[in-house]
């Protein structure tokens, strides 16, 4: 957790592995396609439109992908202050006004948790170890917020086992 001002709490997004291998394999794609359109106009020249438009466009948008997934790995956090809670996935903003929270519920089994804003609700990912620190700024901005977790069920020994 990052904290700039008393009021504003930072939290980092937690990724999965998944995640991080469709990042690596993106960057690795996007270079692979970079390599070969540079090899392809170094080799072969422009000779056609087709190839103008082609190569360099394939590289642009390689370009583009490194550009968004490495801003995901840098810039990926939960922002709380005093009026709203606002996710940044890199590029894309996400921004939610704390005082219409009405419900946290933590679920102790996938260890996520759900805010709910009357009949819309967003599920957040986050390291663990924050998660207490990130409930009690939402609380702190909004008191009236319900919060409550859920437990896993003991499920019975199977008989025949």
């Amino acid at each position: 957790m990052k904290q700039e001002n008393p009021q504003t709490n930072y939290f980092k997004i937690k990724f999965t592995g998944l995640i991080y291998a469709l990042i690596a394999g993106v960057i690795l794609l996007s270079c692979a396609s970079i390599f070969v359109s540079v090899w392809q106009i170094a080799k072969f020249g422009l000779n056609e439109f087709s190839d103008y438009l082609k190569y360099p466009l394939l590289i642009l948008i390689s370009l583009f992908c490194i550009v968004v997934v490495i801003s995901m790995l840098i810039k990926s956090q939960y922002v709380v202050d005093k009026q709203y809670l606002t996710s940044y996935y890199g590029f894309i903003k996400s921004r939610f006004p704390i005082q219409q929270i009405t419900e946290m519920v933590l679920d102790t089994d996938t260890k996520k948790l759900t805010i709910r804003f009357n009949e819309q609700f967003i599920t957040l990912n986050m390291r663990f170890d924050w998660r207490e620190a990130f409930i009690r700024a939402i609380l702190d901005a909004n008191p009236n917020v319900d919060y409550s977790f859920t437990m896993a069920e003991n499920k019975p020994q199977d008989e025949n086992k």
